[in-house]
This record gives C-alpha cells, sequence and structure tokens, in this order.
C-alpha cells in the first residue's frame, strides 16, 4: 500500500494541473464549438477519452469530439473536420484514424479536434471514431472515484515498462483497454495478479454475454459497447508478453522502478566496441531520408522494412543476432548486429539429385566454374562455387532494391550503408546502446 500511495502521489493531478486542464478543455470546446457553427451550424462538440472521464495521467491529449450529422457525406466530414481543427490549434498537424483529424496545442497542452458522425448507437457505426462517444459514456456509467485513481496508477506501471499506447510507435495498452482492465477486476494489483494466468488468446468481457466473432491477437478483450470489436486489438505479441513478464516480476519484487524506471544511459563508443568484440559481432547500419507522414503511417513501414532487410541478409547467409530501428528528424535509421559481416569467398550450391533429367545441366553448369569437381552428397550433386557478395555492406548496396521494403522508403531516398567501423560514431551510440542493452527498464 505505501508503493501505491506513493505512485499515486506522483500521478494524481495536482489541483494547479486539474485546473489548467479545465481552464484549456473549455478553452478549446468553446473555440470549437465557434469555428464549427461558422463552418456548419449545428455541430454538436463533446469532450471524449481520459479528460472527459478522469481518468488522466498528467499532462493528458485533450480530446474534442466533432459530431456531425449522420447523413453528412463522409468527404464532406472530413474536410470540414479539418477546417475546424486547423482554425483552433496552433502547430496544427493532420493525422489520420479512419478519417483525417487535426492534432495542435492550445496554451501548451496537446489537443486532438476529430470530427465523426452521430449516431443513435453502436450498431449504426459509419467509422471507427464513431465508437469513442459511447467509451467515454459507457466508462462514465460504471467507473467510481476508487477505480479512477486505480486506472492512472496502471497506466503509469504500463508508461513504466513501455507498452501504454495504442498507436503504432507503441502498439501497447490503449486507455480505454486500461479502463476496462480496471473495471473487470477492480485495482491495479489484482489486473498483475489475473495477468498471471493470462497465456497467448487470452479472452476477457465484462457483460455476461461473450463476442462471437474469433481474433487471432495476443489478448482479446470484446468491446461492451461493440461485441464485435477486440478492444485489444492494437497489442503487439511484444508488449503483451512484456506485461506478463513485468507483471511477474513486480509481484515477486513490487518497487518504484516499475513506475518510474531511470532512463536509459547512452553507452560510450568506447564499452560500445569492447561489448562488439567480446561479443564478435559486427554492426550494419542502414538510414534513409525520413518520408513525410503522421506517425501511425511511418512506424508500419519502419518494421516492414527492417523485417525486409533483415530477411534479405539472411537469404545471403548473413546471420542477424539483433536489429533496431531509430527515428530522427530527417533520418531514419536501421541497426543490425550481425555474426559476420564478412563471409569465405566460397560456398556451398546444392544441386538436383543425381537421377533426376536437370542434373545434367547443373553438372555443365558449375564443371569449370567450381572449386574443384561438383560431388555427390546424399544422393545429390554438390558444388563448392564462388559467393556473388562477400560483404554485407556489398550485398546491401546490390540487392536492397529487391528487399521487402515499406511502400514509402522504396525510393531508398537518401540511402546510406555504413559498414562497423563507420557505425561506431558518436551520434549513434544512444541507438547503438538500445540494440546491445536488453536490460528492462525496470532494472536499470
Amino acid at each position: 500500500m505505501a508503493l501505491r500511495d506513493e505512485v499515486l502521489s506522483r500521478v494524481y493531478p495536482k489541483p494547479v494541473e486539474q485546473a489548467r486542464v479545465r481552464r484549456v478543455t473549455d478553452k478549446a470546446v468553446r473555440l470549437v464549438t465557434e469555428q464549427a457553427n461558422k463552418v456548419h451550424p449545428g455541430l454538436a462538440v463533446m469532450v471524449v477519452g481520459s479528460v472527459a472521464k478522469d481518468t488522466y495521467v498528467y499532462p493528458p491529449d485533450i480530446d474534442i469530439f466533432v459530431l456531425f450529422p449522420k447523413e453528412t457525406n463522409r468527404e464532406d466530414l472530413a474536410k470540414e473536420g479539418i477546417l475546424i481543427g486547423r482554425a483552433v490549434v496552433k502547430d496544427a498537424e493532420e493525422r489520420y484514424a479512419e478519417h483525417p483529424y487535426v492534432h495542435g496545442w492550445i496554451d501548451g497542452l496537446e489537443v486532438d479536434i476529430v470530427p465523426c458522425f452521430k449516431v443513435d448507437s453502436p450498431a449504426g457505426l459509419k467509422s471507427a471514431v464513431d465508437r469513442t462517444p459511447f467509451h467515454t459514456r459507457y466508462v462514465l456509467q460504471h467507473i467510481n472515484e476508487t477505480q479512477r485513481n486505480e486506472v492512472r496508477i496502471l497506466k503509469q506501471f504500463m508508461t513504466g515498462i513501455g507498452i501504454y499506447g495504442a498507436e503504432a510507435r507503441v502498439q501497447g495498452f490503449s486507455g480505454y483497454l486500461v479502463e476496462l482492465l480496471i473495471l473487470k477486476y477492480g485495482s491495479f494489483e489484482e489486473v498483475v495478479q489475473a495477468a498471471q494466468d493470462w497465456r497467448r488468446g487470452t479472452t476477457l468481457w465484462l457483460e455476461e454475454k461473450r463476442g462471437r466473432t474469433e481474433f487471432a491477437t495476443p489478448l482479446v478483450f470484446f468491446d461492451p459497447v461493440d461485441e464485435s470489436r477486440n478492444v485489444a486489438s492494437a497489442l503487439s505479441e511484444d508488449s503483451f508478453a512484456t506485461f506478463l513478464r513485468a507483471s511477474d516480476e513486480y509481484l515477486a519484487s513490487p518497487r518504484g522502478s516499475f513506475f518510474f524506471p531511470k532512463p536509459q544511459k547512452a553507452w560510450s563508443i568506447k564499452r560500445i566496441r569492447a561489448e562488439l568484440k567480446e561479443r564478435g559481432t559486427r554492426l550494419l547500419v542502414i538510414s534513409l531520408d525520413r518520408p513525410e507522414m503522421s506517425e501511425d503511417n511511418l512506424y508500419p513501414q519502419l518494421r516492414r522494412t527492417l523485417d525486409g532487410v533483415r530477411r534479405l541478409l539472411e537469404s545471403w547467409s548473413f546471420v542477424v543476432a539483433d536489429a533496431t530501428y531509430s527515428v530522427k528528424d530527417k533520418e531514419v535509421f536501421f541497426l543490425f548486429e550481425l555474426l559476420e559481416d564478412e563471409l569465405s569467398v566460397m560456398r556451398l550450391h546444392n544441386g538436383p539429385p543425381v537421377w533426376t533429367e536437370n542434373a545434367q545441366r547443373f553438372l555443365e553448369k558449375w564443371k569449370d566454374r567450381s572449386y574443384g569437381e561438383p560431388y555427390i552428397e546424399n544422393g545429390c550433386w554438390v558444388a563448392k562455387v564462388p559467393r556473388t557478395h562477400r560483404t554485407a555492406v556489398e550485398m546491401i548496396e546490390k540487392e536492397i532494391k529487391g528487399a521487402a521494403l515499406g511502400s514509402d522508403l522504396r525510393a531508398l531516398s537518401g540511402l546510406r550503408i555504413r559498414n562497423h567501423r563507420e557505425a561506431l560514431r558518436a551520434e549513434l551510440k544512444a541507438d547503438l546502446t538500445v540494440l546491445l542493452d536488453k536490460m528492462p527498464p525496470w532494472d536499470r
């Protein structure tokens, strides 16, 4: 209880913070309402999300929904919603859910202005975001003050272990999913205790009747507002597994570092070099120009590109021990730890069984081009042939265009390939630390 109280004292908004959130929220509603009446008179404006439900950890994003009549054309809704949002917030950035919305700032707090359709029930949804007002109403109808604080504690726990947020960058637990977990189990402690019995495919619900749809996700939590929806659909395998591990270790040894971990300290280049020498592994770093797009569109493409390059490397016999990516203002980096970055001149080329029709063609092709004569092993021809690419850098230079890359990265704009020596630079030491240091945040 002492640890719980300490965490709550740090995450519960102070009176001055609560006052600021109320002031900015009221101002946002007023500005959005005024602008909405200019663009489309009579539109309803609604505060949703953690601010409306008072489950936020400071500073929150303030979510303002503009509810258009359900008869509104989808294109008009998107266009008018953007006009309203851009007129209200500073540093407006257009983002995309099922349709565009505007993200920006009002008096130092982040604000999302989101258009949606005003529907009578979840059965009449016209877009995915139309559920959100129903989510807000559902939680407000079922949550009590004690549970609000339990939500804050669980959110901070998930933030501390790096898995809070359903956005593409994190692929973790959404705020709504956290609220449903508290409504189901009652408290933070009960949630982490229940997680001891979770396995991949665990299915949860709040109401007596279960949803009938099947989902191939690590965790399923049927939305009490819409039984066809899995609230945990954004949760990745790694985030789910991290929560199970952290819950298990927390119960064994509760401590504040699960909620407020120390920042990862970048290793020195000297330490990185020594670590790699001890492992006997080598670095390969690829960088590209960062495409201009929202984070929710960028991060799936980064993961696809990382996986594509990993598969390319391994298809040419460069074994990847580990890999990660990093996003900067103008560049994106893909970092690989390889067992070897330079291979032998020769490689083995396995041919067909001796008794097949194409065996003779194999012999004719490799008879004078291999190191020594082709030979028989397990009934098949084998030739020792020259390797096409000896180094990882050379292979990437020649073959990367054939890799499965993110669609907006296929142009390979700004491509730069750094070998082991070139990767050992001070400007990359923080990213290399992430690649090499697998200490969980709560143990730093």
